[in-house]
């Protein structure tokens, strides 16, 4: 047999026992993470790790090295590789799927069953994560009841990133999504601020060629690349293939978004007018940025690690920035430049902000939602006050460009000056003429329309009535005259009894028509304007009583039982006529439409309010044979027309409600009305009480 065969057969005997053995041992020894939470966190015993220094170890090699606890391993460095050794558990009875998280790597492998079953890591593209996510997530699922030990391997490229200690989660689908979803909503309205805010300065810019206008939209734009570089959107949406150039891009965003607001210091205070001397100092700020652009360009070349040195670089350079800006903004504001108030006060909540935030970056303060987001508010609270102080300065600018031309035009005026005025005074005398006459004809228009409508709506009306009368009063005075016709020629031919019902019949009729006249005669003195409204205090109990003894004789020929129940001394204050005739006609009504041996029942009850006068709602109830509910809007409205028949063939002519509502609303108050067919029928209304 070939030498080379047996030695590799060999070889991979002693591979297999190793991993059997290193596989018992884990399963000895190792602590087991639990699925059954919805986000676990490991601490450190859960953490096993081996360090390959070479960097070249498989995970076969790996597997049958010793792990040891997490923290034997600190300090992390670059130039090793780590081999997390993580065993889960899913101890319900589904499968279970979590996204893993170890920390922000540069690469990251995760190997279960001696496979790749996941890759992330900041500097791979979304479209090679298993998660594309801003986040270095890996999916993985594990079935009932099911364990699986899993291997990470870690690979960091930039110092800066490496932690105080290696880190395990797992979070659910749910979880990740809320994250995100909060993460894109907070900062889509950030982006959306500074968008607008580049956009509205830029326009200002082209229009007035202020430079300073300029700077600030390069040092928005800065801001807001810069945070989606922060929080992944760059990768994301911008440079999606290319992962290594986004892990280094703040080293070049960062400086030259820092320059710009050195360049808008200068141009926006005036500095080389107001304060020469720092004018010149600032620009050593500006050489000073070059650096980490030069080691950040020297990283991607070389692939050397500079990434520690050009953090604290722009770190410190930063405060110094945010504090020289304040200092310079002081410094203006104290030579009178008045623009400078907007420039100071934006800056110092910007530069508190900022400065957090760096001490976050640069490890100097905990990161907190506070350190993260007060940078975010303090940009959008420094973008505010510095667009009113660019409105400002446009302003000013404006003004001084205007007096300017003013100046310029002030000889031409004076030539044209007269003729002007006298044009003017023209001009106005004939505006004000012609508005007079317009106005005036505008009125005329709007008076004939309006008296167009009335005059339509009333003959209308008028019409509808003269139907009425035309047909309502010729029944009656034809039952009067075959009454009178048949007494006269044929009284001998009758009966005593027939001529009984006969002659009810005729009272009826005249009843019908005395009724008729006076609701005319009251439309016809509304029509004319001669019911005028004369309140004064009246008595409720003894008008229901002189209006229920007009009407008994009505009522005792159906039998009908009146009762009412008015509270003692019920005082009002209304017209006396216009109540009378109210109560009179909503009596009639009951009476007519209520069936023998039925009940009208009338109430009262005041409704007081605190420092108002006090209302009282009169009802009148009958248990006759109701109104369909499809026709109650009718009742009060003159264009329809609304009447029936009473129970004993008593005719309506639809007038008596009308009045009632013109009456009432004359008081102040409503009416309303509720039936139900064969039950009965409640009319409402209200009117002014006595206090």
């Amino acid at each position: 047999m070939n030498q080379g065969i047996v030695i590799k057969v060999f070889l991979a005997i002693n591979i297999c026992v190793g991993l059997l053995i290193g596989r018992i041992t884990t399963a000895l020894t190792q602590d087991v993470l639990s699925l059954d939470t919805a986000t676990l966190l490991a601490s450190q015993r859960h953490l096993n790790v081996f360090v390959d220094s070479t960097q070249k170890r498989s995970l076969a090699q790996v597997i049958i090295q010793k792990f040891t606890p997490s923290q034997t391993v600190l300090p992390l460095q670059t130039k090793h590789t780590y081999w997390l050794r993580v065993k889960l558990k899913n101890n319900s009875t589904q499968l279970q799927k979590r996204y893993l998280y170890v920390g922000n790597w540069a690469y990251i492998d995760l190997y279960a069953n001696d496979r790749l079953v996941g890759q992330s890591g900041r500097m791979r593209t979304y479209a090679t994560r298993s998660v594309p996510n801003q986040r270095q997530f890996i999916e993985y699922e594990l079935g009932p009841q099911q364990s699986q030990v899993l291997y990470f391997k870690l690979q960091e490229t930039m110092a800066f990133y490496l932690k105080s200690s290696l880190e395990f989660s797992t979070q659910k689908l749910v979880q990740v999504q809320k994250q995100t979803n909060n993460i894109r909503f907070s900062q889509g309205i950030f982006l959306g601020i500074i968008i607008v805010m580049a956009l509205y300065n830029l326009f200002i810019f082209f229009s007035v060629k202020d430079v300073s206008f300029l700077y600030y939209v390069f040092s928005i734009v800065g801001v807001g690349l810069y945070f989606m570089f922060y929080y992944g959107f760059t990768l994301e949406l911008i440079w999606t293939q290319s992962a290594i150039w986004n892990a280094h891009s703040y080293g070049i965003i960062v400086p030259l978004t820092r320059i710009t607001w050195v360049l808008f210091t200068k141009s926006y205070l005036h500095l080389h007018e107001l304060l020469p001397r720092w004018n010149r100092w600032l620009n050593w700020l500006i050489y000073l940025y070059l650096v980490p652009i030069l080691l950040t360009l020297l990283t991607l070349i070389t692939g050397r690690d500079f990434s520690l040195p050009i953090v604290n670089w722009i770190g410190t350079l930063g405060v110094i920035v945010l504090s020289v800006m304040v200092l310079m903004g002081f410094l203006a504001l104290r030579k009178g430049f008045k623009p400078a108030r907007y420039f100071l006060i934006a800056n110092i909540f910007f530069s508190i902000g900022l400065i957090l935030f760096i001490f976050e970056e640069t490890g100097y303060a905990p990161a907190t939602d506070t350190t993260r987001y007060i940078a975010q508010l303090g940009i959008i609270f420094q973008v505010t006050l510095f667009s009113l102080g660019l409105a400002n300065r446009l302003n000013s600018a404006q003004k001084a460009l205007a007096q300017k031309e003013i100046e310029k035009e002030v000889e031409r005026k004076q030539l044209i000056e007269q003729q002007k005025q006298q044009l003017e005074v023209t001009v106005t005398e004939r505006t004000a003429d012609l508005r007079q006459k317009t106005q005036e004809l505008e009125d005329t228009i709007q008076k004939l329309q309006k008296s167009e409508k009335d005059l339509k709506e009333l003959n209308h009306i008028k019409d509808k009535f003269f139907s009425i009368i035309s047909h309502d009063l010729r029944s009656p005075f034809a039952t009067l005259t075959s009454f009178l016709n048949i007494l006269i020629n044929f009284a001998d031919e009758f009966s005593k009894e027939e001529m009984e019902e006969l002659a009810k019949r005729t009272q009826q009729s005249v009843k019908n028509l005395s009724s008729l006249l006076e609701n005319l005669l009251q439309w016809a003195m509304s029509q004319m304007d001669q019911n005028q409204f004369r309140p004064q205090e009246i008595v409720l109990e003894k008008i229901i009583q002189e209006t229920t003894t007009l009407l008994a004789v009505s009522a005792e020929e159906k039998k009908i039982a009146i009762a009412w129940d008015i509270p003692q001394n019920t005082l009002l204050y209304t017209d006396y006529n216009m109540l009378s005739f109210i109560i009179r006609n909503l009596l009639i009504n009951a009476i007519k439409y209520t069936p023998n041996q039925g009940h009208i029942t009338i109430t009262a009850q005041t409704q007081n309010s605190p420092n108002a006068q006090p209302w009282v709602q009169i009802c009148v109830a009958d248990t006759g044979i109701g109104i369909p509910e499809t026709e109650l809007p009718k009742l009060f409205n003159a264009q329809e027309h609304y009447t029936r028949k009473g129970t004993q063939n008593e005719k309506g002519v639809g007038l008596g409600l009308m009045l009632c509502k013109e009456f009432v609303e004359k008081s102040g108050g409503t009416i309303t009305v509720s039936s139900k067919l064969n039950e009965g029928t409640v009319f409402c209304f209200e009117v002014p009480g006595k206090e």
